[in-house]
């Protein structure tokens, strides 16, 4: 069995849960002038919040993705709870590796941020990708396609379409953080002065911290991703939130500004009590 990392948020116990990993070809992940190396192996890390009379899990885990994906369950277990268990699901974004999982929580309702729903259902969005046209990267993008199809259409009688900033249960406010999408969404979570910002795929890497300018090859709007980016940086920092992130590895860490950029300091799970 996984051992899921443990931590909490003021009142509110917390989890990460490792559902495996992908490898990817390094250039999809990082910029030429990265001197990205052939391959870079991304974690795949979902959150379970449990704030007493809700438990949330934030991104489903990218169920058979890949070879060595699909183990939220197994993780998931090592925390006491079953996939019954699991009230609600927030979607940081539509694409499969977020949303692959989702079948296995029949019982949560789904967020999800209207905009984004919208884009990746939408006929011209799916004519695109079938062809290959929406990024480029060839057959990747019939895998998003196949995701959009198996994942995210058959949950949409679950599913709540968000209009902007929504507290969806108590201390968790799920809001738009655009730009690796179009309708991506970043998570803040809050308890007792506590806090902990989610940035789901805003941030794919951890040289982003470094060079919050570098894009990758699924950032749709290169622009509003880093200036998105940046924002969420300059709030973690002068806040002090906590930080975590879905291809981040390990648990959660703490943001500082440093140099021109920022850097993040990942911290043992007993340190944020």
């Amino acid at each position: 069995m996984r051992d899921a990392g443990s931590f909490r948020i003021g009142d509110y116990n917390c989890w990460s849960l490792n559902d495996g990993e992908l490898i990817y070809p390094g250039w999809t992940i990082l910029p030429p002038g990265a001197q990205p190396p052939e391959h870079l192996s991304a974690p795949y890390i979902a959150l379970l919040v449990d704030t007493g009379p809700v438990r949330v899990l934030i991104d489903t885990g990218a169920g058979a993705l890949g070879p060595d994906t699909g183990k939220l369950l197994e993780s998931l277990a090592s925390t006491g709870f079953s996939p019954d268990d699991i009230h609600l699901i927030i979607l940081s974004h539509g694409h499969p590796d977020h949303s692959g999982g989702m079948s296995q929580f029949p019982n949560a309702s789904v967020v999800i941020m209207r905009r984004e729903y919208e884009f990746w259902t939408a006929a011209e969005t799916r004519a695109k990708l079938e062809a290959g046209r929406m990024y480029g990267l060839g057959p990747l993008e019939a895998l998003i396609a196949a995701g959009v199809r198996d994942h995210l259409e058959p949950a949409r009688d679950r599913m709540r379409l968000l209009e902007g900033p929504t507290e969806v249960a108590a201390g968790i406010l799920v809001f738009p953080a655009p730009g690796h999408t179009p309708g991506h969404a970043a998570v803040l979570i809050s308890s007792r002065r506590r806090q902990l910002l989610c940035v789901g795929d805003a941030i794919v890497h951890p040289a982003q911290f470094e060079h919050p300018d570098w894009v990758c090859a699924f950032d749709l709007a290169r622009e509003e991703t880093v200036s998105t980016r940046k924002l969420l940086l300059d709030r973690a920092a002068a806040d002090r939130c906590l930080l975590a992130g879905y291809h981040l590895p390990g648990s959660v860490g703490v943001v500082e500004r440093w140099q021109a950029g920022f850097r993040w300091e990942r911290i043992a799970a007993a340190e944020t009590a």
